[in-house]
């Protein structure tokens, strides 16, 4: 099975791949968003994180016999890496289920692309960066300056502020994913740095987050019946799979696959698809919103169209 999937994924072409991902990540976004009405979402990314780090533990396995050297010898500096990656994911997704639940999928899916365009201009020398920042910069003013005089601006303020954390908390995982990566063995790191995310996360959010599925909130609609508890953490359980653990898999074979350049120009579909998913699920942008997105998207086009340096 598992070789006939990794067939599949070398043979069908890298933008299929990417375009497919997006969609799977976004429809199961969508429902997430939908799910808030259940359970409040900073509980829900919670589950969304724990059953990310208890898949992709199980996946990799750093505790079997032949890593446990690799992966619990380490310096404090090693440890410390591989902390702050799971940390930044952690929080990436924190900020971004916040975000979503003050604005629509698709601007915040674009505002949140200036993390990894702001690593490329600081890493960066060359003028394809600093325009493509420029560009982006627009995109984002345009739709915050529409969004925040409209009706919802305050709660769009506070999606704003999560989803600039969010872009940034990106950009600090890309960083430091290299670096955890140059050292070997990125994916049993990362599992091991997802873990230690969701343990600090825990120790604001379990208690509660627990309570609130045991007992759903009095605003809950269908959670409130019976059994209705354990439909939302299935719910929430193929949230995690298809949002994170599966897209995460995925992509370690595309990005083997491309450069790392052409693999953040093709990415530069995701806004488009979030926008599009965020259509079927009533969430309608204005034209000068739909501006500010296609800005975003020519902004990660300009930037990384001319990197032609391998992926990994």
């Amino acid at each position: 099975m598992k070789k006939a999937v990794l067939d599949v994924l070398n043979r069908v072409p890298v933008v299929c791949i990417v375009i497919g991902q997006a969609l799977i990540i976004y429809v199961a976004t969508a429902i997430a968003k939908l799910a808030f009405t259940q359970l409040d979402p900073l509980y829900a990314v919670w589950y969304r994180v724990g059953f990310m780090a208890v898949l992709l533990m199980a996946w990799r396995r750093p505790w079997s016999k032949s890593k446990r050297e690799a992966m619990f010898h380490r310096t404090p500096r090693g440890w410390a890496l591989v902390a702050l990656l799971g940390c930044s994911i952690m929080l990436m997704n924190t900020m971004f289920y916040v975000a979503i639940s003050n604005m629509d999928m698709g601007i915040a899916v674009a505002i949140e692309f200036l993390g990894p365009l702001a690593v490329a201009v600081i890493t960066g020398n060359g003028w394809r960066e600093r325009i493509g920042i420029g560009i982006a910069a627009l995109g984002v003013v345009l739709l915050a300056g529409i969004s925040l005089t409209g009706s919802s601006g305050g709660n769009f303020a506070v999606g704003l502020v999560a989803i600039l954390i969010g872009g940034t908390m990106w950009g600090v995982y890309i960083v430091t994913g290299r670096k955890v990566a140059s050292r070997g063995s990125s994916l049993d790191n990362l599992a091991v740095g997802i873990a230690i995310g969701w343990l600090v996360q825990s120790l604001f959010l379990a208690v509660p987050a627990v309570s609130h599925v045991i007992h759903p909130k009095p605003d809950a609609t269908w959670a409130l019946e019976p059994g209705g508890s354990w439909m939302l953490l299935g719910l929430l359980f193929l949230i995690s799979l298809f949002a994170s653990f599966i897209p995460y898999m995925v992509e370690q074979v595309t990005m083997r696959r491309t450069t790392s350049g052409a693999f953040s120009v093709m990415q530069s579909i995701n806004p488009a698809v979030a926008v599009a998913v965020g259509l079927a699920f009533g969430e309608i942008p204005s034209l000068g919103e739909l501006g500010g997105v296609a800005l975003v998207i020519l902004a990660v086009v300009v930037t990384f169209s001319g990197d032609s340096a391998a992926s990994r």
